[in-house]
Protein backbone atom coordinates (compact mmCIF):
# COMPACT_ATOMS: atom_id res chain seq x y z
CA UNK A 1 0.00 0.00 0.00
CA UNK A 2 2.36 2.30 0.64
CA UNK A 3 4.77 1.64 -2.36
CA UNK A 4 1.54 1.77 -4.22
CA UNK A 5 0.46 5.19 -3.24
CA UNK A 6 3.84 7.49 -4.19
CA UNK A 7 2.67 6.05 -7.70
CA UNK A 8 -0.92 6.93 -7.14
CA UNK A 9 -2.16 9.04 -10.01
CA UNK A 10 -5.95 10.25 -8.84
CA UNK A 11 -7.88 10.59 -5.84
CA UNK A 12 -9.30 7.19 -5.66
CA UNK A 13 -6.55 5.30 -6.15
CA UNK A 14 -4.44 7.42 -3.43
CA UNK A 15 -7.78 6.60 -1.20
CA UNK A 16 -7.53 2.71 -1.85
CA UNK A 17 -3.65 2.83 -1.38
CA UNK A 18 -4.06 4.65 2.09
CA UNK A 19 -6.61 2.21 2.59
CA UNK A 20 -4.27 -0.79 2.52
CA UNK A 21 -2.19 0.50 4.13
CA UNK A 22 -4.94 1.12 7.25
CA UNK A 23 -5.94 -2.48 6.85
CA UNK A 24 -2.28 -3.52 7.44
CA UNK A 25 -1.19 -0.79 10.34
CA UNK A 26 -4.34 -1.92 12.39
CA UNK A 27 -3.47 -5.77 11.63
CA UNK A 28 0.15 -5.25 12.75
CA UNK A 29 0.01 -3.31 16.02
CA UNK A 30 -2.67 -5.21 17.07
CA UNK A 31 -0.72 -8.26 17.14
CA UNK A 32 2.34 -6.31 18.38
CA UNK A 33 0.87 -4.93 21.04
CA UNK A 34 -0.77 -7.95 22.38
CA UNK A 35 2.45 -9.20 22.42
CA UNK A 36 4.27 -7.01 24.36
CA UNK A 37 1.80 -7.18 27.04
CA UNK A 38 2.38 -11.32 26.86
CA UNK A 39 6.28 -10.39 26.92
CA UNK A 40 5.75 -8.09 30.40
CA UNK A 41 3.79 -10.78 32.17
CA UNK A 42 7.17 -12.24 32.57
CA UNK A 43 7.90 -8.96 34.59
CA UNK A 44 5.10 -7.51 36.02
CA UNK A 45 6.67 -5.01 38.36
CA UNK A 46 8.54 -3.34 35.17
CA UNK A 47 5.81 -4.00 32.70
CA UNK A 48 5.49 0.27 32.40
CA UNK A 49 9.18 0.25 31.59
CA UNK A 50 9.68 -2.35 28.92
CA UNK A 51 6.72 -0.73 27.25
CA UNK A 52 8.12 2.33 27.37
CA UNK A 53 11.01 2.00 26.13
CA UNK A 54 9.36 -0.09 23.32
CA UNK A 55 7.28 2.98 22.54
CA UNK A 56 10.61 5.22 23.06
CA UNK A 57 12.12 2.67 20.27
CA UNK A 58 9.38 2.89 17.97
CA UNK A 59 9.12 6.52 18.54
CA UNK A 60 12.75 7.52 17.95
CA UNK A 61 12.05 7.03 14.23
CA UNK A 62 9.60 10.07 14.16
CA UNK A 63 12.45 12.44 15.86
CA UNK A 64 14.44 12.21 12.16
CA UNK A 65 11.75 10.85 9.81
CA UNK A 66 9.82 13.59 9.44
CA UNK A 67 11.92 16.10 9.28
CA UNK A 68 14.00 13.88 6.47
CA UNK A 69 10.48 13.04 4.93
CA UNK A 70 10.04 16.76 4.07
CA UNK A 71 13.70 17.22 3.21
CA UNK A 72 13.49 14.36 0.71
CA UNK A 73 10.10 15.64 -0.41
CA UNK A 74 11.29 19.10 -1.10
CA UNK A 75 14.50 17.88 -3.16
CA UNK A 76 13.91 14.54 -4.60
CA UNK A 77 9.96 14.59 -4.85
CA UNK A 78 7.57 13.10 -2.79
CA UNK A 79 7.48 9.24 -4.41
CA UNK A 80 10.87 8.76 -2.87
CA UNK A 81 9.69 9.43 0.14
CA UNK A 82 6.93 6.02 -0.56
CA UNK A 83 9.27 3.96 -1.43
CA UNK A 84 11.79 4.45 1.35
CA UNK A 85 8.85 4.06 3.86
CA UNK A 86 7.66 0.71 1.83
CA UNK A 87 11.11 -0.81 2.19
CA UNK A 88 11.42 -0.52 5.90
CA UNK A 89 7.34 -1.53 6.65
CA UNK A 90 8.42 -5.04 4.39
CA UNK A 91 11.34 -5.39 6.68
CA UNK A 92 9.69 -4.99 10.03
CA UNK A 93 7.26 -7.35 8.66
CA UNK A 94 9.77 -10.04 7.45
CA UNK A 95 11.42 -9.53 11.46
CA UNK A 96 8.05 -10.10 12.71
CA UNK A 97 8.00 -13.86 11.00
CA UNK A 98 11.22 -14.56 13.37
CA UNK A 99 9.27 -13.89 16.60
CA UNK A 100 8.33 -16.91 18.49
CA UNK A 101 4.73 -17.38 19.60
CA UNK A 102 3.86 -16.36 23.55
CA UNK A 103 0.78 -19.10 23.46
CA UNK A 104 1.67 -22.04 21.49
CA UNK A 105 -0.14 -24.23 23.97
CA UNK A 106 -3.37 -22.13 24.53
CA UNK A 107 -3.21 -21.34 20.69
CA UNK A 108 -2.54 -25.41 19.82
CA UNK A 109 -5.68 -26.27 22.32
CA UNK A 110 -8.48 -23.37 20.83
CA UNK A 111 -7.33 -24.79 17.32
CA UNK A 112 -8.02 -28.60 18.47
CA UNK A 113 -11.23 -27.35 19.76
CA UNK A 114 -12.61 -25.54 17.36
CA UNK A 115 -11.92 -28.17 14.72
CA UNK A 116 -13.24 -30.89 16.72
CA UNK A 117 -16.78 -28.52 17.34
CA UNK A 118 -16.86 -28.30 14.09
CA UNK A 119 -16.92 -31.96 12.85
CA UNK A 120 -19.45 -32.28 15.45
CA UNK A 121 -21.60 -29.59 14.01
CA UNK A 122 -21.16 -30.38 10.50
CA UNK A 123 -22.16 -34.76 11.18
CA UNK A 124 -25.03 -33.49 13.41
CA UNK A 125 -28.27 -34.20 11.78
CA UNK A 126 -26.88 -36.38 9.05
CA UNK A 127 -28.25 -39.60 8.80
CA UNK A 128 -27.74 -41.84 5.74
CA UNK A 129 -26.16 -40.18 2.39
CA UNK A 130 -25.30 -36.98 2.28
CA UNK A 131 -25.08 -34.57 -0.76
CA UNK A 132 -21.21 -34.37 -2.01
CA UNK A 133 -22.25 -30.70 -3.70
CA UNK A 134 -23.35 -29.32 -0.62
CA UNK A 135 -21.06 -30.71 2.18
CA UNK A 136 -18.61 -28.19 1.13
CA UNK A 137 -21.00 -25.24 1.79
CA UNK A 138 -22.84 -26.54 5.35
CA UNK A 139 -19.18 -27.34 6.47
CA UNK A 140 -18.00 -23.76 5.86
CA UNK A 141 -21.37 -22.48 7.04
CA UNK A 142 -20.71 -24.30 10.20
CA UNK A 143 -17.24 -23.01 10.69
CA UNK A 144 -18.22 -19.40 10.35
CA UNK A 145 -20.73 -19.67 12.76
CA UNK A 146 -18.48 -21.41 15.09
CA UNK A 147 -15.63 -18.51 14.66
CA UNK A 148 -18.85 -15.65 15.04
CA UNK A 149 -19.82 -17.83 18.09
CA UNK A 150 -16.39 -18.02 19.61
CA UNK A 151 -15.93 -14.10 19.05
CA UNK A 152 -18.64 -13.38 20.41
CA UNK A 153 -18.14 -15.32 23.69
CA UNK A 154 -14.92 -13.50 23.67
CA UNK A 155 -16.05 -10.21 23.16
CA UNK A 156 -19.00 -10.08 25.44
CA UNK A 157 -17.43 -10.01 28.63
CA UNK A 158 -15.02 -7.44 27.29
CA UNK A 159 -17.81 -5.33 26.14
CA UNK A 160 -19.41 -5.10 29.82
CA UNK A 161 -16.44 -4.22 31.72
CA UNK A 162 -16.22 -0.34 32.89
CA UNK A 163 -11.88 -0.93 32.41
CA UNK A 164 -12.02 -1.84 28.92
CA UNK A 165 -15.17 0.56 27.97
CA UNK A 166 -12.62 3.36 29.67
CA UNK A 167 -9.49 1.89 27.74
CA UNK A 168 -11.55 2.16 24.45
CA UNK A 169 -12.62 5.41 25.04
CA UNK A 170 -9.15 6.30 25.59
CA UNK A 171 -8.00 4.71 22.33
CA UNK A 172 -10.28 7.42 20.60
CA UNK A 173 -7.95 10.06 21.75
CA UNK A 174 -4.92 9.43 19.43
CA UNK A 175 -6.65 8.98 16.11
CA UNK A 176 -9.07 11.99 17.08
CA UNK A 177 -5.53 14.21 17.45
CA UNK A 178 -4.17 12.92 14.48
CA UNK A 179 -6.77 13.20 12.37
CA UNK A 180 -6.47 16.57 13.26
CA UNK A 181 -2.61 16.69 13.21
CA UNK A 182 -2.80 15.42 9.73
CA UNK A 183 -5.47 18.54 8.32
CA UNK A 184 -6.17 21.35 10.94
CA UNK A 185 -2.74 21.81 12.14
CA UNK A 186 -1.35 21.36 8.62
CA UNK A 187 -3.87 23.44 6.87
CA UNK A 188 -3.43 26.51 9.87
CA UNK A 189 0.72 26.09 9.62
CA UNK A 190 0.48 26.39 5.83
CA UNK A 191 -2.02 29.38 5.88
CA UNK A 192 -0.50 31.35 8.51
CA UNK A 193 3.70 30.55 8.07
CA UNK A 194 3.28 29.18 4.44
CA UNK A 195 4.58 26.18 5.94
CA UNK A 196 6.11 23.42 3.35
CA UNK A 197 7.55 19.79 3.83
CA UNK A 198 10.14 20.61 5.99
CA UNK A 199 8.31 23.22 8.83
CA UNK A 200 5.44 20.51 9.11
CA UNK A 201 8.08 17.51 9.25
CA UNK A 202 10.05 19.80 11.92
CA UNK A 203 6.67 20.05 14.00
CA UNK A 204 6.49 16.44 14.27
CA UNK A 205 10.18 15.87 15.13
CA UNK A 206 9.32 18.27 17.98
CA UNK A 207 6.24 15.95 19.32
CA UNK A 208 8.09 12.69 18.88
CA UNK A 209 11.33 13.91 20.37
CA UNK A 210 9.58 15.04 23.92
CA UNK A 211 7.63 11.95 23.72
CA UNK A 212 10.92 10.14 23.32
CA UNK A 213 12.44 12.02 26.09
CA UNK A 214 9.64 11.81 28.58
CA UNK A 215 8.62 8.48 28.01
CA UNK A 216 10.96 6.90 30.48
CA UNK A 217 9.95 9.23 33.38
CA UNK A 218 6.36 8.33 32.40
CA UNK A 219 7.08 4.62 32.65
CA UNK A 220 9.01 4.70 35.77
CA UNK A 221 5.91 6.34 37.37
CA UNK A 222 3.57 4.16 35.64
CA UNK A 223 5.20 1.24 37.97
CA UNK A 224 5.36 2.93 40.91
CA UNK A 225 1.30 3.82 40.68
CA UNK A 226 -0.89 1.36 41.44
CA UNK A 227 -4.70 0.51 39.72
CA UNK A 228 -5.88 2.54 37.22
CA UNK A 229 -2.82 5.02 36.74
CA UNK A 230 -5.37 8.21 37.22
CA UNK A 231 -2.74 10.51 39.00
CA UNK A 232 -0.35 10.60 35.18
CA UNK A 233 -3.17 10.21 33.21
CA UNK A 234 -5.24 13.13 33.98
CA UNK A 235 -2.99 15.49 34.55
CA UNK A 236 -1.36 14.84 31.53
CA UNK A 237 -4.45 14.42 29.39
CA UNK A 238 -6.11 18.06 30.60
CA UNK A 239 -2.76 19.76 29.49
CA UNK A 240 -2.25 18.27 26.38
CA UNK A 241 -6.27 19.44 25.43
CA UNK A 242 -4.84 22.91 26.14
CA UNK A 243 -1.68 22.81 24.09
CA UNK A 244 -3.83 21.28 21.36
CA UNK A 245 -5.91 24.27 21.58
CA UNK A 246 -2.94 26.69 21.98
CA UNK A 247 -2.22 25.82 18.50
CA UNK A 248 -4.89 27.63 17.00
CA UNK A 249 -3.64 31.28 18.34
CA UNK A 250 0.27 30.13 17.10
CA UNK A 251 1.53 32.58 14.52
CA UNK A 252 5.13 31.63 14.56
CA UNK A 253 7.01 28.54 13.65
CA UNK A 254 8.58 28.13 16.98
CA UNK A 255 4.68 28.39 19.13
CA UNK A 256 3.95 25.47 16.73
CA UNK A 257 6.84 23.54 17.90
CA UNK A 258 6.47 24.78 21.69
CA UNK A 259 2.45 23.28 21.24
CA UNK A 260 3.76 20.14 19.42
CA UNK A 261 6.40 19.57 22.19
CA UNK A 262 3.80 19.78 24.95
CA UNK A 263 1.93 17.76 23.67
CA UNK A 264 4.92 14.61 23.18
CA UNK A 265 5.79 15.30 26.59
CA UNK A 266 1.85 14.46 27.87
CA UNK A 267 2.29 11.50 25.67
CA UNK A 268 5.36 10.16 27.20
CA UNK A 269 3.35 9.88 30.56
CA UNK A 270 -0.05 8.93 29.44
CA UNK A 271 0.88 6.22 27.00
CA UNK A 272 3.02 3.58 29.31
CA UNK A 273 0.25 4.14 32.21
CA UNK A 274 -2.83 3.41 29.56
CA UNK A 275 -0.34 0.19 28.56
CA UNK A 276 0.36 -1.11 31.92
CA UNK A 277 -3.25 -0.87 33.45
CA UNK A 278 -4.26 -2.37 29.65
CA UNK A 279 -2.01 -5.85 30.38
CA UNK A 280 -2.89 -5.55 34.35
CA UNK A 281 -7.08 -5.74 33.66
CA UNK A 282 -6.85 -7.91 30.51
CA UNK A 283 -6.60 -11.55 30.40
CA UNK A 284 -3.83 -12.72 28.51
CA UNK A 285 -6.21 -14.89 26.21
CA UNK A 286 -7.72 -12.12 25.41
CA UNK A 287 -5.63 -9.49 24.97
CA UNK A 288 -5.76 -9.44 20.71
CA UNK A 289 -10.03 -8.82 20.96
CA UNK A 290 -9.51 -6.12 23.57
CA UNK A 291 -6.91 -4.51 21.48
CA UNK A 292 -8.98 -5.10 18.40
CA UNK A 293 -11.82 -3.00 20.31
CA UNK A 294 -9.51 0.19 20.52
CA UNK A 295 -8.55 -0.35 16.86
CA UNK A 296 -11.76 0.08 15.65
CA UNK A 297 -12.89 2.94 17.56
CA UNK A 298 -9.83 4.41 15.92
CA UNK A 299 -9.94 3.60 12.98
CA UNK A 300 -13.48 4.96 12.42
CA UNK A 301 -12.62 7.93 13.71
CA UNK A 302 -9.24 7.84 11.63
CA UNK A 303 -11.86 7.24 8.84
CA UNK A 304 -14.74 10.16 9.19
CA UNK A 305 -12.92 12.74 11.47
CA UNK A 306 -9.35 13.42 8.87
CA UNK A 307 -12.20 14.35 5.84
CA UNK A 308 -14.69 15.96 8.27
CA UNK A 309 -12.13 18.36 9.76
CA UNK A 310 -10.84 18.83 5.87
CA UNK A 311 -13.85 19.22 4.52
Amino acid sequence: GTMLTGFSSSVLALVACRLLVGAGVCASSTGSSAYMADLTDRAPQHRAKIMGVNQAVAGSVWVVGPAVGGWLAETYGCRNSFIIASIGASLCSLGYTRLPETLPAAAAQRRRDMHSEQKGTSRSGSTGEQPPDHSGDLSRLAAAQLHVARWWEDIRPLLKSGNQQALVALAAIPSLRWSCFSTVVTLHAASVLGAGPWEIGLMFTALALSQGLAMPLGAYLADKTKGAKLSLVMPAGLLSCASFASVGFATTLEQFLASMAVQGLCAGFTVPAQGAFRAEVTPQALRGQAMSLERQLGSCIGFAGAGCMGV
